[in-house]
């Protein structure tokens, strides 16, 4: 059995710095964490508001699935539905 320590990662608009990183820089962190046997845990919190397409704020955590690699993911939707004072 593997232990996997988990890294939590913001998949898109990053928080708190706004900075996200490039599919290419994605890639890197994705290969470094795999050799290290950490385990990704996505928030995708703002899917849609970096990029303006909930496919494309996507693709870091479908890249990761990509690769058989496991990751957990909480996901978020009070934000990009209008709805940020309730939580749904």
């Amino acid at each position: 059995m593997i232990k996997a320590t988990q890294l939590l990662l913001h998949a898109c608009a990053h928080n708190p710095t706004g900075v996200d990183p490039t599919l290419e820089q994605w890639e890197q962190i994705r290969k470094l964490m795999r050799s290290k046997g950490l385990m990704p845990f996505f928030d995708s919190a703002y899917q849609g508001f970096a990029s303006g397409s909930l496919d494309t704020d996507a693709k870091p955590i479908r890249m990761f699935v990509a690769y058989g690699g496991e990751c957990l993911v909480a996901q978020s939707y009070a934000k990009n539905m209008g709805l940020y004072g309730e939580r749904v």
